[in-house]
């Protein structure tokens, strides 16, 4: 049981990554704001409450792996990251900046504490395959087990229009296939992609129950409600044989009433739009 206490201090922390999402669009004058605020309760729950993470020892072996598959909702991890430690929250003006450690695609290469690179969308949950395989690995040379000893937890955040790129599928085979327990895909279901709806791009419904056809334990939870989000992520941490996937219901620009209104995606960015949004958020 999660008590007050830790959700409303976790609320805290939202809050201040919606304001780190906004100093940082205002920084760019561009970016991906409404995927960036969707995200921000699942990074907050993960990073600041349920992932294993040490940003003094970046490359501890058996730290957890977060992969931003969808990569350009990067604001809301550099705000995580920054927040966490391991870096300062005083490089969020430089933002999509040349040279710049905030790139406006996560780069692992660039931006201290991140796991993986991302552009092409499709292809994140196949790394987290691949890095939920080596969690079994005792060294290089060891072949992989199919037991239930695992270094480490991977936790994959994906996209709902990605899910239509037919690498998720793939991967989601082979991770039921390998039966990787240790692999967690969280899928921010905000109902729309760069342009238009979901219902309007596809047919994923009815998605929970295809990837529980792929032999994934899935549920569906309020994206939004950080103590349905932790208690479901302790819930699974007991569930073992299978990976599991977790459709987050959320709103594509959380926190600010037209983005939510408008659907918003990339966006040029005024100091008159800073201004206007962080008085939304602070609702002053």
């Amino acid at each position: 049981m999660v008590s007050d206490k830790v959700i409303e201090d976790l609320r805290e922390k939202a809050l201040q990554t919606r304001k780190d999402v906004l100093t940082m669009l205002r920084g760019s004058g561009v970016g991906h704001a409404g995927p960036s605020l969707s995200l921000v309760e699942l990074c907050v729950a993960l990073y600041f409450h349920h992932a294993k993470l040490d940003p003094e020892n970046i490359m501890w072996d058996e730290r957890d792996r977060i992969v931003l598959a969808k990569a350009h909702a990067c604001e809301t991890i550099y705000s995580c990251l920054a927040r966490r430690g391991y870096f300062s929250p005083d490089v969020f003006p430089t933002y999509e900046e040349f040279g710049s450690i905030l790139q406006g695609h996560a780069d692992m290469w660039a931006t201290r504490g991140l796991e993986y690179s991302g552009g092409s969308l499709g292809q994140g949950l196949g790394f987290s395959v691949g890095l939920s395989l080596a969690a079994r690995l005792k060294s290089p040379y060891h072949k992989i087990r199919r037991g239930p000893d695992y270094k480490y937890r991977v936790f994959c955040i994906c996209g709902d229009s990605e899910t239509m790129e037919g690498d998720v599928w793939e991967a989601a085979f082979a991770a039921s296939h390998h039966k990787l327990s240790n692999l967690v895909n969280i899928i921010d279901y905000n109902q729309f992609g760069a342009y238009t709806s979901i219902g309007e791009e596809s047919w994923l419904e009815p998605l929970m129950d295809k990837w529980r056809a792929f032999g994934w334990w899935t549920t569906e939870i309020d994206g939004h409600n950080l103590r349905e989000i932790i208690e479901t992520l302790e819930k699974i941490d007991n569930i073992s044989g299978v990976p599991k996937c977790i459709i987050a219901h959320t709103t594509k620009g959380k926190g600010v009433p037209y983005f939510e209104q408008t659907h918003l995606h990339f966006t040029g960015f005024t100091e008159e739009d800073y201004q206007r949004s962080m008085k939304a958020v602070y609702k002053v």
